[in-house]
């Protein structure tokens, strides 16, 4: 009897382990479902990295639900299209539990079908995860921006102002479309002359329907030698120092501090700019600088 138990226990195991493995087919496909904060609610599920197929077929994916039965959208349609030049989808349910998701596509003429569980993804993450600028030169501004997650996104258009107020577009760049990692955007803005300037991103889907972003802000006036103002405080990565010149942050006139007077790491990263060691707790910092007028400025840093 103990025999048969072990043998079950290990037919067990085995089955589970074999039912972990991926699926050959589609081996690193992914998926992340979460609740929308809308009224009425509904969910969304994300899938990524899902097989392409042949070219100039079109595929199917279904939710399948505890029961082993699909789960239709919030229209009503048991499955989505997948066209063959699509690896990433996004699909919109009435938040019923998902077993699995099945993937049906061609190969030739095969049809093929793969399956994989998506998992919870928790609170749904905001489509910009964050959005800095800084001068990389005396005459040119670099914008930075992350997406933790894009669905059915086109082109980021970059906008500046001299105002704060009327902003042109200076550029556009070219969006992921749907995904789920974390993706990173650069543009780099020669500026018209010294000054003031800021800068927003206009999101746009491929409906047309558009976003704007928070406003970041990028000062190239000549340096005095002298900061006048750090921006923004409080901060969460890169600080710009307002008044100091690339030979000023250069020069080792630089240091920072923590409350209990530790030195703490930092890098230059533009012009005008730093950045505190990536490992520093959030807090109040202490900036200590020399000037060109020889006297030692100390200003109060926050690091959110």
């Amino acid at each position: 009897m103990k025999k048969f138990y072990l043998l079950i226990m290990s037919l067990v195991a085995y089955t589970a382990a074999t039912m972990a493995q991926p699926d050959p087919d589609c081996p690193l496909a992914v998926g992340q479902y979460f609740n929308m904060p809308t009224s009425p609610s509904f969910c969304k599920v994300f899938l990524g990295n899902l097989p392409a197929g042949e070219p100039g077929t079109i595929g199917a994916v279904t939710l399948i639900g505890g029961n082993g039965l699909p789960i239709p959208d919030i229209n009503g349609n048991p499955s989505t299209p997948l066209p063959a030049s699509s690896t990433s989808i996004s699909i919109s349910y009435g938040c019923q539990g998902i077993q699995r998701v099945e993937v049906d596509f061609y190969v030739g003429t095969e049809l093929r079908e793969c399956t994989f569980t998506p998992i919870a993804g928790g609170a749904l993450p905001i489509k910009l995860s964050s959005f800095n600028g800084r001068l990389s030169t005396e005459t040119e501004a670099t914008l930075a921006w992350t997406s933790s997650l894009e669905e059915n996104s086109f082109q980021y258009e970059v906008q500046r102002s001299a105002d704060g107020k009327n902003f042109v577009t200076v550029g556009k760049v070219t969006a992921a479309g749907t995904s789920l990692d974390a993706i990173k955007y650069s543009f780099k803005d020669p500026l018209p002359a010294n000054g003031s300037y800021w800068y927003r991103l206009n999101m746009i889907d491929i409906d047309g329907k558009s976003e704007l972003s928070k406003v970041v802000y990028v000062n190239s006036k000549k340096g005095s030698g002298i900061i006048t103002k750090v921006f923004p405080n409080p901060f969460t990565s890169e600080i710009q120092l307002i008044g100091a010149t690339s030979a000023d942050l250069t020069s080792g006139n630089i240091r920072v501090f923590n409350v209990s007077g530790q030195q703490i790491r930092f890098r230059i990263v533009g012009a005008n700019a730093i950045a505190l060691d990536e490992n520093a707790p959030k807090g109040m910092y202490f900036l200590k600088f020399r000037n060109k007028a020889d006297q030692e400025q100390i200003l109060k840093l926050m690091k959110n």
